[in-house]
């Protein structure tokens, strides 16, 4: 750093706040410092560094999956919040295990993050005391809780898709069905208490719930479809765990010369950029996806700041958006 310094003729602390604080640096001469930068071939230490300042500059996001499009839009939002504020993102999945969660933040944490984002509130009794114990800030989103480890992205499954079974009830369908998982996601879980509370409040049948294999395939939705398909009696509507099994689920009907929504009606969850361009459209519900990882990232590096001193709590908001697969404009064609 000192010979960076030389080289730019200026003082070894203008290099290293150009290094972690740019923003706060005059352009021309940080411009005059990255340049010596460059000629110099000189490498920022981040080891050395975060002894020194106890920070790493990192943080770390845990999710259940890579394999699913509905957290990629959340991802992109930490991302860009991270680049804004000059930390890097540390990314690690748990394939929906609260014990391969346990695992992946021991090790995670052996390695300092300034903070962690965690989608999901239902964590190991060890998990909860390693994150407790570990001094850094914690978000958890995707879903709600009243006893958050730190702070929370709220949002309600069980809300959201009690009001998706009240729109098809209110639109007139009288048998409705519901896909889900055996997992023990506990967001798949609020999903499906959230269809049964539905079902009550509108007076309609007990529950008929069918469960997919896999909740990342459509191909899965597919194999779901042929068990709705057989059941007595029909449903005349079906309300998928998310998109992707939805869009499978509708694609099988077809095959299988079922017209939706006539036949049968097919709602999903989470807005999957695909969802609007099916043939029919398909119904679902708008989670603002990248507005959770923003706010989550905004959060934790307002916590790790010190500019957000105590733990906080947002709520975000869905949105029922009917399409074709359900319209019952669309059912009378």
């Amino acid at each position: 750093m000192g010979d960076v310094a030389r080289h730019a003729g200026v003082s070894a602390m203008t290099v290293s706040r150009v290094l972690r604080q740019p923003e706060l640096v005059n352009k021309d001469l940080r411009l005059k410092v990255e340049a010596a930068i460059r000629e110099t071939g000189y490498i920022y230490n981040l080891v050395a560094s975060s002894l020194a300042s106890q920070r790493s500059g990192t943080i770390a996001l845990i999710l259940p999956t890579v394999a699913s499009s509905i957290f990629s839009d959340s991802v992109k939002g930490v991302a860009d919040v991270a680049r804004t504020r000059s930390v890097q993102m540390i990314m690690a999945e748990t394939n929906y295990s609260s014990a391969e969660e346990e695992k992946v933040i021991e090790s995670l944490l052996r390695r300092r993050p300034d903070g962690f984002i965690i989608v999901g509130v239902s964590h190991t009794r060890a998990t909860r005391t390693m994150l407790e114990k570990s001094g850094v800030p914690v978000v958890e989103t995707w879903d709600s809780t009243s006893t958050p480890i730190d702070s929370l992205v709220s949002l309600s499954n069980f809300d959201a898709m009690k009001a998706m079974t009240a729109s098809l009830a209110q639109q007139g369908f009288r048998r409705i069905a519901f896909v889900g998982t055996v997992t023990r996601d506990r967001r798949a879980q609020m999903r499906a208490k959230g269809y049964m509370a539905g079902l009550a409040e509108a007076g309609l049948h007990e529950a008929v719930i069918f469960n997919a294999r896999d909740v990342t395939s459509m191909g899965a939705g597919a194999e779901v479809a042929a068990q709705i398909i057989a059941a007595s009696p029909r449903p005349d509507a079906v309300i998928c765990l998310n998109d992707v099994i939805a869009a499978g689920v509708l694609l099988a009907l077809q095959r299988a010369g079922l017209h939706v929504p006539r036949d049968m009606a097919v709602a999903g969850f989470g807005d999957f950029d695909f969802a609007r361009h099916l043939i029919p459209a398909l119904t679902t519900v708008d989670i603002p996806r990248y507005e959770i990882g923003q706010r989550a990232a905004e959060i934790l590096l307002d916590r790790v700041e010190g500019k957000q001193p105590r733990p906080y709590t947002c709520e975000v908001s869905y949105r029922i958006t009917v399409r074709e697969s359900t319209e019952r404009c669309a059912r009378s064609k």
